[in-house]
């Protein structure tokens, strides 16, 4: 059973995210002039989480070396504190939940409450923050190796897809009546986000001889 996980815990359940993002840009063409700018920009949150991961896990990869050394000064990057395993339930719990939150949407006539819009931006600009401190960091770091940009795995994804997205919600924003159930709404997605997508997973596997290490430091490898 630990083998098959380790397995799925590798590149398995990367190839399962990509179909995943193959359905929910194929739901937000099918339904492009049935469904709200909004309900679309939070769909594609779904669909591009895997994409995400693909920047971040295999090319070129190397997130969790800037993760582990950047944000904890980890002296074992490969699997302390985030290993697969962790990370993997991040990003899937990340994906499904966006999922859900569209599939809540199209229930309630989709409608996008204003909650989940700011909850969304809240976490796109949560993405935008947190990437450009590694590859800032990354950068003062590796200057003398030959570095000369502030870019790390995952910085395209952050900056063009979530940073993207989160202009467009911005842009729906305008005129819209924020009540106490919105703030509670948006408080509880980035809740969603920052407690039960990584720090809760992050926090219960920790461990420093767990197996599920990564393999390479992916773009770090030419400065390392």
């Amino acid at each position: 059973m630990k083998k098959d996980m380790n397995w799925w815990c590798d590149r398995a359940w990367i190839l399962f995210g990509g179909w995943i993002s193959v359905l929910m840009t194929g739901l937000i063409l099918l339904f492009w002039n049935d469904w709200s700018t909004e309900l679309k920009a939070i769909a594609a949150v779904a669909a591009l989480v895997p994409l995400h991961v693909v920047e971040e896990w295999v090319f070129p990869g190397g997130f969790h070396f800037q993760y582990n050394t950047f944000l904890y000064n980890s002296d074992q990057p490969d699997r302390y504190p985030m290993c697969r395993k962790s990370d993997m339930i991040t990003n899937l719990e990340a994906t499904f939940g966006y999922m859900v939150f569209t599939l809540i949407c199209v229930l309630r006539g989709r409608e996008v409450s204003t909650g989940l819009i700011m909850g969304t931006i809240g976490f796109c600009i949560l993405e935008l923050i947190l990437h450009t401190f590694f590859g800032t960091k990354a950068y003062f770091r590796f200057r003398k190796q030959g570095k000369q940009t502030i870019y790390g795995p995952g910085s395209i994804t952050a900056y063009f897809g979530f940073g993207v997205l989160g202009v467009i919600l911005c842009r729906c924003m305008p005129g819209s009546t924020i009540t106490t159930l919105d703030w509670i709404i948006c408080i509880l997605v980035i809740l969603f986000i920052g407690l039960c997508c990584v720090l809760l997973p992050e926090n219960l596997l920790k461990k420093k001889d767990n197996q599920y290490f990564f393999k390479t430091n992916g773009y770090y490898d030419r400065y390392l």
